[in-house]
């Protein structure tokens, strides 16, 4: 009875002892989550990077202050001062489909400062001064050649991202990506965020400098 006794005492023991490792075990287990999303771990970077480049919010341009959304009307740029000619807003394209030759937009002056994606979301053939905003893109391929009437513009895009802004700028907003082109001959490197979407991206020129000195945009899908 006594050997019985002791044999049930070990057995007990032993099952007291797994269940103390597996608490332990699961408490450190939880500590190590907790401390990788403190920190920023990368699925938490990569989720941050799709969320911002699917969202309709961030395709946006605002010009001294003045904000034009993806959908907008072209010719809602006068509202900066800007316009395309008259030549270019005469011009008629397809439906459902957007021009990448006919975007180039004038300050007062009449000098080149951006370009516009003319997009046609409609059924029908319209003219470019009928067509809304579907991509932009402005700057050069080193900040230092970007010409002073274009930095008096004042430029921003989703996240608040200038031109003159740094790459940790903009991994704060999009966060990582592997769709990275190094140009070395031009000192340039440019970091792509690509949408779920197929139609929606964001383009990043960074230069040998660290400065943003080219943004691209486009979004074909702002009203699915």
């Amino acid at each position: 009875m006594k050997n019985k006794n002791v044999i049930i005492g070990i057995a007990v023991a032993v099952i007291i002892a797994v269940v103390v490792a597996c608490v332990i075990i699961f408490t450190n287990n939880n500590n190590g989550t907790t401390t990788n999303q403190e920190n920023g771990s990368s699925s938490v970077s990569k989720n941050k990077d799709v969320d911002a480049v699917n969202n309709n919010d961030n395709y946006y341009i605002s010009v001294k202050g003045k904000k034009f959304k993806v959908g907008d009307k072209i010719t809602n740029l006068k509202e900066a001062g800007l316009k395309l000619t008259d030549e270019m807003l005469a011009k008629k394209f397809k439906l459902n489909n957007y021009d990448i030759q006919d975007g180039d937009v004038k300050n007062e002056d009449g000098k080149n400062v951006f370009n516009i994606l003319p997009y046609n979301p409609t059924n029908d053939r319209i003219t470019v001064a009928d067509a809304v905003i579907g991509g932009f893109v402005v700057g050069d391929y080193q900040y230092s050649k970007i010409e002073q009437e274009i930095l008096d513009l004042d430029i921003e895009v989703g996240g608040e991202i200038k031109l003159g802004s740094t790459l940790e700028d903009v991994k704060k907003v999009f966060g990582e990506t592997d769709d990275i082109y190094k140009a070395s001959s031009l000192g340039y490197t440019e970091y792509t965020y690509r949408s779920n979407e197929k139609q929606k991206l964001y383009e990043f020129r960074i230069d040998k400098d660290g400065k943003v000195c080219k943004i691209y945009w486009q979004n074909f899908a702002y009203n699915n």
